[in-house]
């Protein structure tokens, strides 16, 4: 398990007992701690219980230490933090640097049709886009069929959310159909 290339833990800039975590060296105090938040998210969550957070109150005991032992490890974690982990994005909606250099790439590499900079696919991706559209589609109204057969208050969430997904699915193949009108010579 542990990975003898990588030097320092992302979190403390230890070099003792480092091993891969989710994708990054962390020490063995640091993943006993990450362990720890991860096993009383998996607890609360397999319960519906209230997030972690702030407040330590519970119903019972075991709720109480898995809260409890959370808000330790998250203390040590942040006390220990020497450089702060790389996001995709900031508080303020800003992209990172990273983000912002593949998304200009991309803009480079695509031919741009207009003077404005924005390109726009052309109809053999536009058929493409549709046709994945159609599937999901047809995938949703399956498991809606499905769903509508529970009478239940899950059931009814269920169709409430598929409903969404099927009205945001059919609101984007209309844009679809839309650009693909717009590419039409007059």
């Amino acid at each position: 398990m542990t990975d003898p290339t990588a030097r320092i833990c992302v979190w403390c800039s230890s070099s003792e007992d480092i091993a891969e975590l989710r994708g990054e060296p962390r020490c063995g105090r640091c993943r006993t701690a990450e362990q720890t938040i991860a096993a009383a998210r998996e607890f609360v969550g397999l319960y519906g219980l209230r997030p972690l957070g702030g407040s330590l109150a519970s119903d019972d005991e075991e709720e109480h230490e898995h809260r409890v032992a959370a808000r330790e490890a998250r203390a040590m974690l942040n006390q220990t933090r020497s450089q702060t982990p790389p996001r995709a994005k900031s508080r303020s909606g800003q992209r990172t640097a990273s983000t912002a250099t593949k998304t200009s790439a991309k803009v480079a590499a695509k031919p741009q049709n207009d003077k404005s900079g924005v390109t726009r696919p052309d109809r053999a991706e536009l058929a493409i886009r549709a046709q994945n559209l159609l599937t999901q589609l047809a995938e949703i109204e399956e498991r809606l069929a499905v769903a509508q057969q529970d009478s239940g208050l899950s059931g009814k969430a269920k169709v409430s959310d598929l409903t969404a997904k099927r009205d945001s699915v059919l609101r984007t193949l209309a844009a679809l159909e839309k650009a693909n009108r717009a590419l039409e010579p007059a």
